[in-house]
């Protein structure tokens, strides 16, 4: 993988120059605040926070107004880049590590004072295309499969200076902008897609609340949204936070976009996230930022992966639903009629219709313990037997009755699933078992072909949906069986 080098002082003063149309020297007071250095990120991503704001918010001298003193140099030299981790709520395994920037010269003197001085004096292009080439030169450092996130302006973030530290491909690389409007959308839109094309996801940083603000958003259609602190710090004790908190999310996962909790400070927020169906989490409780990337400490990953499983576990179907109960009332209507499988098999297709999911299936065991699909949502339904002895994930979900999930991309997930997810295309499988009086007959599957988080949502309509299905299997009896019959199990 090529990686951008850092340049020397030298250079970038010259950068300066050519940006600025000055000289690319002049002195910046680095006068330090009484507040410690590590108090700028007090919680979890205010450092980075404040920095990208401060890139939107810091407006140049008025014409004939006297810029304050810099010294380019003393900034430049003093930059260097610290790593803070996002985690994925689900497992907490590394998702992304975002690039910080710090400043040796002035270890007291908040982040965003730095670049707010910096803009102030006419250098900010050149202090922002500093950090962004400081940090694309440390790309190669990270563990394999976790991505880089970068901070840019919405301002900076087409300028030639910068375009020219993106190496050709950019996979793996998070490219963060602030959600304020662009003084140039148009350039902003196209860079953007420019970026796009090269393999970079796009997210919005600080979000909250504002109509203004959200419709600028859906019109960008992030890859990610970042919501900001002062919407997740202390959430899992605010029922205001909580309430815009779910609004942010069913906004953002309408528009197409995972979403990042910034200002996690306890472990609490954490499982408030995932709650939520927050999709991935970052702060202070995660980790701190660091000069290098570490791992993820078991408490954190622990956290994480108990919420998930009270998710998939909690046996019930209550609970706020998504916009789409009403359709899925229809199709729940249309199980407690049915007469044979093909009402079986409307209610699946429409389910999935109303629900976004790739393929929804029905399979169900026979005597012979082996399961047999009879009913598949936009697909042909599968005529492989599976005898459940070879599938221990599924053995288990009609065993314990609990909800489980599977994504082809986990190594640690069954192996046989896997490979049949594999060659059925599928990258995120939800297996729900549904029962005949209180006996476990088969199991109901989401499949998606692409990786996708099953929300709290997704859940709860499955569980809703399963319920139905083996009231109406008891219901129609004989009509539904397979030639191997189903069997009410003790397994």
């Amino acid at each position: 993988m090529d990686t951008v080098s850092t340049t020397s002082s030298d250079k970038t003063i010259e950068t300066a120059a050519e940006i600025t149309g000055g000289t690319g020297t002049a002195t910046v007071s680095t006068t330090a605040v009484s507040t410690p250095a590590v108090s700028t990120a007090t919680a979890g991503t205010t450092a980075v926070d404040s920095t990208v704001r401060s890139h939107s918010a810091s407006k140049a001298p008025a014409p004939g107004a006297p810029r304050p003193e810099v010294d380019v140099t003393a900034v430049l030299d003093g930059l260097e880049i610290v790593f803070q981790p996002i985690v994925d709520v689900a497992t907490g395994g590394l998702f992304a590590m975002e690039a910080l920037a710090r400043f040796r010269h002035a270890p007291g003197m908040p982040v965003d004072q730095v670049f707010a001085q910096a803009h102030e004096a006419g250098f900010g292009y050149t202090l922002e295309t500093a950090c962004v080439r400081a940090a694309m030169a440390r790309r190669g450092e990270l563990p394999a499969g976790v991505r880089l996130s970068v901070n840019v302006s919405p301002d900076v973030v087409h300028h030639p200076a910068v375009a020219k530290c993106w190496t050709e491909d950019l996979e793996g690389v998070i490219i963060e902008i602030t959600e304020h409007k662009s003084s140039n959308q148009i350039a902003l839109r196209d860079q953007l897609s420019w970026l796009r094309l090269r393999g970079a996801q796009i997210a919005v940083d600080d979000v909250s609340t504002g109509y203004a603000g959200l419709l600028r958003l859906a019109s960008m259609r992030p890859n990610i949204v970042k919501i900001d602190r002062s919407v997740v710090a202390g959430v899992h004790d605010s029922a205001a936070q909580s309430a815009v908190l779910e609004a942010l999310v069913t906004f953002s996962h309408r528009i197409g976009a995972a979403v990042i909790g910034e200002g996690v400070e306890t472990l609490d927020d954490l499982t408030a996230l995932a709650e939520f169906d927050v999709d991935y989490g970052q702060g202070w409780a995660v980790g701190k930022p660091a000069t290098s990337a570490g791992p993820i400490s078991h408490r954190v990953m622990a956290t994480c992966q108990q919420a998930r499983k009270h998710i998939l576990q909690r046996h019930t179907t209550g609970g706020p639903m998504a916009s789409n109960a009403q359709a899925m009332h229809a199709v729940t209507s249309v199980l407690s009629n049915a007469t044979g499988v093909a009402e079986i098999h409307g209610a699946v297709a429409q389910a999935a219709r109303e629900l976004g999911v790739d393929v929804i299936g029905v399979s169900v065991l026979g005597t012979d313990r082996q399961l047999r699909e009879i009913t598949s949502s936009g697909a042909e339904i599968d005529p492989t037997v599976y005898p459940l002895s070879e599938y221990p994930t599924t053995e288990a979900v009609l065993q314990t009755g609990n909800t489980m999930e599977i994504h082809v991309d986990d190594p640690h997930a069954d192996a046989a699933e896997r490979r049949t997810m594999e060659r059925l295309g599928q990258a995120s499988l939800l297996m729900i078992p549904f029962t005949v009086d209180g006996q476990p007959v088969g199991v109901l599957e989401f499949a998606h072909r692409t990786h996708r988080r099953w929300t709290s949502h997704d859940i709860a309509h499955g569980r809703g949906l399963a319920a139905h299905l083996g009231n109406a299997f008891l219901r129609i009896g004989d009509s539904a069986r397979r030639p191997t019959g189903i069997r009410r199990l003790s397994i």
